[in-house]
Order: C-alpha cells, then structure tokens, then sequence
C-alpha cells in the first residue's frame, strides 16, 4: 500500500473516529456525576468504536511500514508494542492507549448493565487530547 493510499485511508478513519466522538459529547454533561445504563452503554459503544479505529489506523501505518504484527490471543497489546517498537507512537501514548484497549476487552466480554461512571468519566475526559496525541503522531509517517 502506497503512502498516499495509507493516508486516505487514515483519513476517513479519523473522519469517522471524530463523528463518534461527537456523539459521545452528546451524551456527556460536564459535572454530571450518574448516568442511565442506557448513555453508560451507549458511551461504551463509542469508547470502543473509536479504540477499533486506532487499531484499524496502527494496522495500515505499520502495513506501511512493512512491520510485521503478531496474530493469537495477544494480538491487540501486540499491536500497541509493535508500534511503539516502529517509533508509531510513544511509550506514554502506548500506555495511554493501554488503557482504552483494557477497558475494550471489558466491553466485548461483560454486560452493559454493570457499567459505572467511575470507569468510563476518566476515558471520556482524556479522549480529545489522546486523539490529539495519537493523531499528531500518525501523521509524521504520512506526510
């Protein structure tokens, strides 16, 4: 794949990683301390939309790069250290990042009811600047 291929690609990802983040502001009120299990599931939906589409954006930048990824159960953390590794992202965004991977892996193996405020609060207020961060860092190998 072609650099300027990767960085359409990219783009569109991070057109549709920004829609959802909008959505997710819709939902979210600054100061509000409880939330139905509705907007929690909701919210949670839209933590893990846009976690799959930075993996989705690592996997083309690394396919670029003509980095191998690993394949097994591991595979995710993988991807984040592999990509440390090809100098993608940093250490801190990786554990940044580790985080929304984390609580991902919760989501696709618990139940939307016994989601808690306290878990989602910190991963919806640091979103814009790990975007940010992360965005910042894809687009030094694709200019």
């Amino acid at each position: 794949m072609t650099k300027d291929r990767t960085k359409e690609y990219c783009e569109a990802e991070f057109e549709n990683i920004d829609a959802t983040v909008a959505e997710l502001v819709l939902i979210t009120e600054p100061g509000k301390a409880a939330y139905s299990t509705a907007d929690l599931a909701a919210m949670a939906t839209f933590i893990h939309n846009i976690y799959n589409g930075i993996e989705n954006i690592l996997k083309r930048v690394l396919t670029l790069k003509k980095k191998q990824t690993k394949e097994g159960a591991a595979w995710h953390k993988d991807l984040l250290k592999t990509s440390v590794k090809a100098d993608i992202i940093s250490p801190d965004l990786c554990s940044i990042l580790a985080k929304y991977l984390s609580f991902r892996h919760f989501f696709i193996h618990g139940y939307g009811f016994t989601l808690k405020w306290e878990a989602l609060q910190p991963l919806v207020a640091n979103i814009d600047k790990t975007l940010r961060d992360f965005k910042t860092a894809v687009y030094r190998h694709l200019v």
